[in-house]
C-alpha cells in the first residue's frame, strides 16, 4: 500500500483543524466583519452583517439618528474616522487600514494615539478616563491597549479584540472577553496589609476596578438635557469634576456565558463602579422605543417662544401636531468604569469604604442595612 502523499497529509490536517476550530472556516480577514465594524447590530434587523455597524447604535450623548437624519455634512472627517464600517478607502472600497494601523499594509500594531482618536473623548465623557502615563499604571509601565485587548479570531472575523465587562457594549458580536486575572493572580494581595481578608472575602464579591480605579481623573458628564439649549445651541449639560467617585452597583459581567445583568445579587455578581448619567430627550410616542427620537433640529424649531427650552406642549403643537404624541423621557444610563487604573498606594483603602469616614460605598443602595464590616 502506497504511503499518503504530502499534499494528502496537509489536506487531512487542515480538515481536522477546521472541524476542531470551525471559526477558521467562517472568519474573514476584514475589519468590516469585526466587532468594531458591526457594533450595534440587532437580530431584529437581520442579524450579523446588515452593514449598519456603529451607525445603528443610537447614542444619548449625541442624540443623532442616522436612520432619520441621514449623513451629515463633513461626515468623513467628523464621523467616518471612527465609524469604520461606513468610511471606505476610495482606492479599494474597503476600510482604510490607516484608521487603526500606522502602516497601510496593516502590519503595525495600533498605537495608543490611534486608539484614542475614537476612544479618548467618549472614554472621558462616559467614565472620566484619562489615557496617559500619569493616570494609568498600565500605560506608565509601557503597556499598550493591545496588551489587554488582544486580537483574536471568532466565527465572524480575525479582527476581533477581547473586551472587558462594559455594560454599554453588550451585543453578542464578539466571543472573547478579558479580565484582570489574565495577568494578575486570583489571590493578588499577598504581602499587603489585610491581604488575607481581601483575598478571602473581597475578591469574590468586589471587582478589582472598584478599588483600583480610585477617584476619576477626568471630567465626565453627569446629566444632559435635549430639550434645553444654551445660547450657542448646545444641550444643557452638567459635568462631574476631576476627583469624582463612581457609583457602585451589583453587576454580573459576562461570566458563565450570559449577558451582563445589572442589580442581580447572584453567585457570580460583584460590586462594580459606574458613571450614572441622566439623559432627557423627546421620543415620538410614549410607547415608542427610546431611540425613536425626535431629531434635535426639530426640537429646536418647536421652541415657539425662543426661550431655549422646548416644552411638551410646544413639541406637540409643532407643525400642526406633527408630533401630537411627543413624550419627554428621562432615563439613567450606567457606564462601566474600567480604565485609568491607579497603583495600589492611590487606590481606595479600607477606611475609604468602611467606618465612620467611609465615603466610597453606599451600603444601603447595595442592599445592606449597615456597613457589613462595622
Amino acid at each position: 500500500m502506497k504511503p499518503p502523499s504530502n499534499s494528502l497529509i496537509i489536506l487531512t490536517a487542515l480538515s481536522l483543524s477546521l472541524l476542531i476550530n470551525p471559526a477558521l472556516t467562517l472568519a474573514k480577514d476584514v475589519v468590516e466583519s469585526s466587532y468594531h465594524g458591526q457594533l450595534g447590530k440587532s437580530p431584529a434587523l437581520g442579524g450579523w452583517g446588515n452593514g449598519l455597524g456603529m451607525l445603528e447604535k443610537w447614542d444619548p450623548f449625541t442624540n443623532f439618528s442616522f436612520e432619520k437624519q441621514g449623513r451629515i455634512k463633513g461626515f468623513k472627517a467628523q464621523c467616518g474616522e471612527c465609524h469604520t464600517s461606513t468610511y471606505r478607502d476610495p482606492a479599494t472600497g474597503k476600510t482604510d487600514c490607516r484608521l487603526c494601523h500606522e502602516t497601510k499594509d496593516g502590519k503595525g500594531r495600533p498605537t495608543l494615539a490611534q486608539c484614542s482618536r475614537c476612544h479618548h473623548t467618549y472614554g472621558t465623557l462616559k467614565r472620566g478616563d484619562i489615557l496617559d502615563e500619569e493616570s494609568d499604571i498600565h500605560l506608565a509601565v509601557g503597556m499598550g491597549c493591545h496588551d489587554c485587548h488582544e486580537r483574536l479570531t471568532d466565527p465572524h472575523s480575525d479582527h476581533q479584540f477581547a473586551k472587558g465587562y462594559a455594560i454599554d457594549t453588550t451585543e453578542g458580536t464578539v466571543e472573547g472577553t478579558l479580565s484582570c486575572t489574565k495577568c494578575h493572580e486570583e489571590r493578588p494581595h499577598d504581602g499587603v496589609d489585610e491581604g488575607e481578608i481581601l483575598d478571602s472575602n473581597h475578591v469574590n464579591k468586589i471587582a478589582c476596578v472598584t478599588c483600583h480605579t480610585g477617584k476619576r481623573p477626568g471630567k465626565a458628564i453627569k446629566a444632559r438635557t435635549w430639550n434645553r439649549f444654551t445660547e450657542d445651541g448646545k444641550p444643557v449639560t452638567e459635568k462631574r469634576q476631576p476627583g469624582w467617585v463612581p457609583k457602585h452597583k451589583w453587576y454580573t459581567g459576562r461570566k458563565l456565558g450570559h449577558l451582563p445583568i445589572l442589580g442581580a445579587t447572584d453567585l457570580v455578581s460583584k460590586i462594580h463602579p459606574f458613571n450614572v448619567v441622566t439623559f432627557t430627550w423627546f421620543i415620538e410616542r410614549g410607547d415608542a422605543p427610546l431611540d425613536d427620537i425626535i431629531s434635535v433640529p426639530e426640537v429646536k424649531a418647536a421652541d415657539a417662544d425662543k426661550d431655549g427650552e422646548t416644552t411638551v406642549e410646544e413639541m406637540r403643537s409643532y407643525k400642526k401636531g406633527k408630533y401630537r404624541d411627543a413624550t419627554l423621557v428621562t432615563r439613567e444610563f450606567n457606564f462601566s468604569v474600567t480604565h485609568s487604573i491607579v497603583p495600589s498606594e492611590q487606590s481606595f483603602n479600607c477606611e475609604d469604604c468602611h467606618g465612620e469616614d467611609g465615603y466610597v460605598i453606599n451600603w444601603k443602595e447595595l442592599g445592606y442595612d449597615t456597613d457589613p464590616y462595622d
